[in-house]
């Protein structure tokens, strides 16, 4: 019999005939969304040595394997899809590290909207305190505001978190953050690093090292420290907000490109600078 050619394909698979277990759910949609971008970014790539190529395309057939999006969503649950989510977006941020990018910041970010308990403390006051990596004084970050997750609780079980707690704040010029890592993890951090973003407004990136940590950044004006713990400081001026605009922003931690942990778990941190000043100064 002669081939003939098909015009239609149904779009079912071999349960339920339909796609509900792999499309649909916030989740399931962000999967996609990340993988879509890693092959956009593959396909835009030009000048990379075929070895390198050939190895980011490895990369993107074992993302595009069905059996990470079975875990997404409503449909099904495991006590691995902590895992699961952790390696699909470690293969793709392969992808990125193969073609000799930096992986994008959404990747440092759990897919799964089932996360681990959080605290969050909003500021109550200006803060002002000495960047110098040291927890100076108790009082120097009262008023900040606080961030922390509960590793004993939530679906989190089993990922081991480096950020003990996130201090941030405004004296109404600057920005101030201060990074607290549990107690042990201190080795873990050696050629790691600490991404900041600040939402369309710039970033600062710092590599840790066994004797301490430098920064690199376009904000001028930035400072940066890290002893017992890692303090930012960031000048509004330079960072070009409007006196009412509040200023959003992640930090992240990676090692030889691949996510380790992150701030918040999901979105942004905002944070007010306080009465509008001369952002001039």
């Amino acid at each position: 019999m002669e081939a003939q050619p098909l015009d239609h394909i149904f779009p079912g698979s071999w349960i339920n005939a339909n796609f509900d277990v792999w499309l649909g759910a916030d989740e399931d949609n962000r999967s996609w969304d990340y993988l879509l971008r890693a092959r956009e970014a593959y396909e835009r790539a030009t000048g990379v040595p075929e070895e390198k190529k050939r190895l980011a395309y490895d990369e993107l057939m074992i993302a595009e394997g069905s059996d990470w999006n079975w875990w997404y969503g409503p449909e099904h649950d495991s006590a691995n899809r902590i895992e699961f989510d952790q390696l699909y977006r470690d293969h793709l941020a392969n992808v990125y590290r193969a073609l000799d990018l930096t992986p994008p910041e959404e990747l440092s970010r759990s897919i799964l909207r089932a996360a681990a308990k959080e605290f969050h403390q909003l500021p109550t006051g200006l803060v002002r305190p000495a960047i110098d990596g040291h927890i100076t004084s108790y009082f120097e970050w009262i008023g900040a505001g606080v961030y922390r997750v509960d590793a004993r609780t939530g679906a989190m079980h089993g990922k081991r978190f480096l950020v003990r707690q996130l201090l941030y704040g405004s004296d109404g010029k600057r920005l101030y953050l201060c990074v607290d890592f549990h107690p042990g993890v201190s080795e873990m951090l050696v050629d790691a690093e600490a991404r900041l973003s600040i939402q369309e407004n710039g970033s600062l990136t710092v590599r840790f090292h066994r004797n301490g940590a430098e920064f690199m950044t376009s904000i001028e004006g930035a400072e940066c420290a890290f002893s017992r713990v890692l303090e930012i400081g960031l000048p509004l001026a330079g960072l070009k907000l409007d006196a009412e605009q509040p200023l959003a922003f992640q930090l992240s931690l990676w090692q030889d490109g691949l996510p380790l942990d992150s701030l918040p778990q999901q979105g942004w941190l905002e944070v007010s600078a306080g009465e509008p000043v001369d952002w001039s100064v």
